[in-house]
């Protein structure tokens, strides 16, 4: 009596009925996940090409090339700062899947380049670290992948719109780490753009990830604003969602919307296969079976396919994503997490619909279902 019942009965003698089902589950999963996990990736991006201010805080003057003297006396006098180094720098405009973004290369003294390193736990993969005064940089190397440059090319030159210098600069290093990194010479930017403005970067006195918040909030309410920008980390977290809101926002209601068209799908094939059955049904009913019974087998029947479904179509969607990145995006320097909880957590509300849907189809369908009537036609 109780195999009648099972679930998995009907899929094991009918699989070509419940293939249909299943396949559109799948790909509404592979759908989803990968488009969530595309957008999740200018969030990667961002905290990736700016991680470097979660280790440090940046002031920036403001309608000058400098930071005031009265300034940097005040930065200096706080009791939360470790070192201070000024920096002075390049830049150049980094391609993202959203857009070109622009990197800093720091121009500091070897200090300066050691302890930022450090900070951020990036190393020397290949090559030198750059010499003080000497036209040289190191470039994170998935940087230097994204700008199509390699060690002993010409990084920075006089004649580039999105990589200017006043004189060529070449790539001597390669660096790798949690975070992209671009270093040159203070001395360097100091002898041949006199004219741009120079900042400073400060730093706490250990690595401390608390510490260097308060660093953050000391600057923040010591330094003054009409003369000086403070760059903080969670100045960038805050800036990251603010921009990235309205998209998350799109995209949510674009994932409701993928998830009630897919219910609705499910739903149809459900009601057709479900009249297909009717003989089946309205046996089992006449025999002493109840209603709900026969409501939780078919709910059931359909849990194991969303169960399924989805395991297949999060499976799909990471291999899908890990061949796109290594093949496509991952040589360009472009940034892809194939592995994107986010994305996974979206979709399954996806499951949850589709049972709801179901759940209220079926129910009435079997309110309104007369078994007799049904057997008399058959008979």
């Amino acid at each position: 009596m109780s195999s009648v019942l099972s679930p998995i009965t009907y899929f094991r003698r009918n699989p070509t009925r419940t293939l249909p089902i299943g396949l559109v589950i799948i790909m509404a999963i592979i759908m989803v996940s990968s488009v969530v996990s595309v957008i999740g990736s200018v969030n990667l991006t961002i905290y990736t090409l700016y991680g470097y201010n979660k280790d440090l805080t940046g002031m920036t003057p403001r309608n000058s090339i400098d930071i005031p003297d009265n300034e940097v006396s005040k930065m200096k006098q706080l009791p939360q700062l470790g070192k201070l180094f000024r920096t002075h720098s390049y830049q150049v405009e980094v391609k993202t899947i959203f857009g070109k973004m622009p990197f800093p290369l720091f121009g500091l003294p070897p200090a300066g380049r050691e302890l930022l390193m450090k900070r951020t736990g990036v190393t020397l993969a290949a090559g030198r670290m750059c010499e003080s005064g000497k036209p040289e940089a190191v470039l994170s190397n998935a940087v230097a992948r994204n700008l199509g440059v390699k060690i002993g090319d010409v990084l920075l030159d006089p004649n580039s719109l999105d990589r200017y210098a006043p004189i060529p600069v070449k790539l001597v290093g390669l660096l790798k780490g949690p975070v992209w990194l671009g270093l040159t010479s203070r001395s360097l930017v100091d002898n041949n753009s006199p004219l741009t403005f120079s900042g400073y970067l400060a730093f706490s006195p250990t690595a401390s990830q608390a510490q260097q918040r308060a660093l953050d909030n000391a600057l923040e309410h010591t330094m003054d604003k009409s003369v000086v920008r403070v760059w903080r980390y969670a100045g960038l977290v805050k800036q990251t969602h603010s921009a990235l809101s309205n998209l998350y926002l799109i995209l949510n209601i674009v994932v409701a919307l993928i998830s009630i068209g897919i219910a609705l799908v499910c739903g149809l094939l459900s009601n057709i296969y479900f009249s297909q059955r009717l003989p089946e049904i309205a046996t089992l009913w006449a025999i002493g079976y109840t209603r709900t019974s026969l409501l939780i087998r078919s709910l059931g029947e359909i849990a194991i396919l969303c169960i399924l479904g989805w395991i297949t179509g999060i499976g799909s969607s990471i291999a899908l994503l890990k061949v796109l990145y290594l093949t496509v995006l991952k040589p360009k320097g472009l940034l892809l997490d194939p592995v994107d909880p986010h994305a996974f957590l979206l979709t399954t509300q996806m499951p949850v619909v589709i049972l709801l849907f179901a759940l209220a189809t079926l129910w009435f369908r079997l309110t309104t279902l007369d078994p007799v009537s049904i057997i008399e036609r058959r008979g």
